[in-house]
């Protein structure tokens, strides 16, 4: 009976990792351009692959 606690509650931690990996997910993008400058800023543009909308991010 002992064993098939342990058994439910190793299943059940599982299928919760599982389920919170699937939830979490990820930015799904590319980088276009990455420059770095020697003052510290730089430039990068990124585009999403799954909409192909484009991300401009500039640090001064």
């Amino acid at each position: 009976m002992n064993a098939t606690k342990d058994l439910m509650f190793t299943f059940l931690l599982i299928s919760a990792f599982a389920v919170s990996c699937m939830l979490v997910g990820c930015d799904n993008k590319e980088t276009l351009l990455d420059v770095d400058t020697p003052d510290g800023g730089g430039v990068e543009i990124e585009r999403s692959r799954d909409t192909g909308a484009i991300d401009i991010e500039v640090d001064e």
